[in-house]
């Protein structure tokens, strides 16, 4: 019994120490050179991999990582306009069942089913292809490389917990399941099926800059392996975005060994004879978060109307979740009418504003 006990403790520490001397590395050599050495080193056992292909139906999923007790009148928006878009896509909604965060106000209570809100019950019922998956979503993690930053204690470190645990859990879903991947605080515009391969860029002060507000990918993609094992390097505890953005900037420039500018609007062929396809920034991002106010005015520029309807598949709605006001003629009351008019109206009968 004691030599099983001293053998566990001894692969721990063994498993330990190796993270800390990579870690080391990574910030000692630089990004770069890591990076160089994770790809030659990434080889993958095909019976580790999921089979890599895109489910038919489509699957569309959501995290929400907070434990709050029930989902926002926004939130349902964005669920409810990707279910009118595409009603033959399977859409899961994976809700955190526990408070991650015990001091925020109206978290998750313990036995409280999601779908006896009033808003997440009406949207249970209109949309047949909605479903809640209540749990604890760290297990997600489990045979990934991510597990590593729960076995190792990085990951309770977090003081951003919540979107840490988001940023995680969406890649390792798209690892093991496959699909799409959307942000809670996207208003879908059009079918998504075309959607695989392909994340998006936006407008930013960093030219290039990947965001992961929308990731489609097959199960078992290469990069997401490669991205997950980047992510666990990556990480730092007080940085919100050490999981996010920034990261799957830096893993796809390394992945597809793009020292100059990534190729936006185009395949990008890259390691292990895979491929990666950028959608240029109004795919999904038109309006940018420097420009959010633009969702928000009493009356829409009709410009960005005309934008969102040539151009996008759906607009990432920035500031949505901080609490804005919305206007009745803003952009975003104006989306909310037109691809998510239950939720919307819900909203507006219950507190008069959405």
């Amino acid at each position: 019994m004691f030599r099983v006990v001293d053998y566990r403790r001894f692969i721990f520490a063994l498993a330990f120490l190796t993270t800390c001397a990579v870690i080391l590395v990574f910030h000692s050599k630089g990004k770069k050179n890591l990076a160089e050495l994770l790809l030659t080193s990434e080889t993958v056992d095909p019976g580790e991999r999921p089979p890599s292909k895109r489910r038919e139906p489509m699957e569309i999923f959501f995290i929400e990582s907070s434990g709050h007790s029930c989902l926002t009148a926004r939130q349902a928006c964005g669920i409810e306009s990707a279910a009118r878009a595409n009603p033959q896509a399977k859409i899961s909604v994976y809700v955190q069942n526990t408070p991650v965060n015990p001091s925020w106000p109206e978290t998750y209570q313990d036995g409280q089913d999601l779908s006896n809100c009033p808003i997440t019950r009406v949207l249970l019922q209109k949309m047949a292809n909605v479903r809640v998956v209540q749990e604890n979503l760290l297990p997600h993690l489990q045979d990934t490389p991510l597990w590593q930053l729960y076995t190792t204690g990085s990951f309770n470190k977090s003081t951003w917990r919540p979107f840490h645990l988001s940023d995680a859990v969406r890649v390792a879903l798209l690892w093991k399941k496959g699909g799409l991947y959307l942000d809670l605080d996207c208003i879908v515009l059009r079918s998504l099926d075309s959607l695989n391969n392909t994340v998006g860029t936006v407008d930013y002060s960093i030219p290039n800059w990947v965001e992961n507000g929308v990731m489609a990918f097959p199960s078992g993609h290469p990069f997401l392996h490669f991205l997950m094992k980047y992510m666990v390097l990556a990480f730092e505890p007080d940085r919100y975005m050490s999981l996010g953005p920034e990261t799957l900037t830096e893993a796809i420039r390394y992945f597809c060994d793009r020292d100059d500018d990534l190729l936006i609007d185009q395949w990008m062929f890259c390691w292990h004879r895979s491929s990666i396809f950028i959608q240029q920034s109004r795919s999904f991002y038109a309006i940018p978060g420097a420009r959010l106010n633009a969702f928000y005015q009493p009356e829409f520029d009709p410009a960005d109307w005309d934008m969102l309807h040539r151009y996008s598949f759906l607009s990432h709605i920035y500031g949505s979740g901080h609490g804005q006001h919305v206007p009745p003629g803003s952009l975003y009351a104006q989306l909310a009418v037109k691809y998510c008019p239950t939720s919307f109206r819900l909203a507006t009968e219950t507190s008069s504003q959405f």
